[in-house]
């Protein structure tokens, strides 16, 4: 264990339903965003046989659930997403929250993209990324140097792909992706290093903006498929520039629901909020459940400048 870990503050946050069969089987994988007081939740449910809509929640600033939509608000209806709507974030530019999602077929995962305004009107805006095996994707929350920055995932490592404009990200010019995939060394921004992730990484939730550049909270996989979370820094004006990283995991599975579930030993992080300096991270655990751990960011930061790159 390192010297800065994540706590648990409770057990599970959110369990499935058994009266609703969308959400009976697993909820987890939550993608988070803060709005004043209120902490809005997105995350995975599945019914029968691993078929996946998305569902919403909202919590106060400790994480205590104040409200559970009934009902999925993302669900199944492209081809491209037949079999699942899965392992959801949220970015907020400007005035518009934009989602992020895996569409599932059946045979191959794409990255999908919705937005809400208010998290009660959803409009789904298509596939975006390359038409390749593709997850783990996000938009930082801020323009960088004018530009929208998208990170994404080709196995093992972690990419990213700039674009002049939301439109832009929608509608690439033709060999945009094509150049993208030759070159994909070029858009690397980590690649998978330690004995913890030696399998592959991708990233968790949205980063995060502090004083000392974008905090990305990012997950690990082992070649015994045990998944850790972690933590690096990227430079704010360069995200391709990573600038601090630590060598181990700062949460991984130790209780019951982490280690027992539909995919065991998992620990998935996928959303993160800031109160002053209170890091709240949300995470799947093995793919049945939600919860929470939480961490000082000044102490997290000082731990990362304890291992600059």
């Amino acid at each position: 264990m390192g010297a800065f870990q994540l706590e648990r503050t409770k057990d599970v946050i959110l369990a499935p339903i058994a009266d609703h069969p969308w959400e009976s089987r697993a909820t987890f994988n939550p993608a988070a965003v803060r709005e004043n007081d209120i902490i809005h939740l997105l995350y995975r449910a599945v019914e029968g046989d691993n078929y996946s809509t998305i569902g919403y929640a909202r919590l106060q600033k400790d994480g205590t659930l104040i409200y559970r939509h009934p009902e999925p608000v993302i669900k199944r209806e492209l081809p491209i997403e037949k079999r699942g709507c899965e392992d959801p974030r949220i970015s907020r530019l400007q005035d518009r929250y934009y989602i992020f999602y895996t569409g599932y077929d059946g045979e191959k995962v794409r990255v999908m993209m919705a937005e809400t305004p208010d998290f009660q009107t959803y409009r789904k805006l298509g596939q975006v990324g390359p038409d390749h095996n593709d997850k783990d994707a996000m938009i930082f929350p801020d323009f960088i140097n004018g530009k929208v920055a998208f990170l994404h995932r080709i196995e093992p490592n972690i990419q990213l792909a700039l674009f002049e404009s939301i439109e832009h990200l929608l509608h690439p010019e033709p060999a945009y992706w094509q150049f993208h995939l030759e070159n994909l060394d070029k858009f690397t921004v980590m690649y998978k290093t330690y004995e913890w992730e030696a399998a592959k990484i991708g990233a968790g939730p949205t980063p995060l903006r502090t004083d000392a550049g974008w905090l990305l909270i990012y997950h690990g996989v082992d070649k015994n498929l045990t998944y850790r979370a972690g933590a690096a820094l990227l430079d704010e004006k360069d995200p391709y520039k990573v600038i601090a990283r630590l060598p181990y995991p700062i949460l991984e599975p130790e209780r019951d629901y982490e280690k027992v579930g539909d995919v065991n030993n998992v620990v998935f992080p996928e959303g993160a909020v800031i109160f002053d300096d209170d890091l709240l991270v949300f995470y799947g655990g093995a793919d049945k459940v939600t919860g929470l751990a939480v961490g000082k960011l000044s102490r997290l930061i000082d731990e990362l400048w304890k291992h600059k790159l």
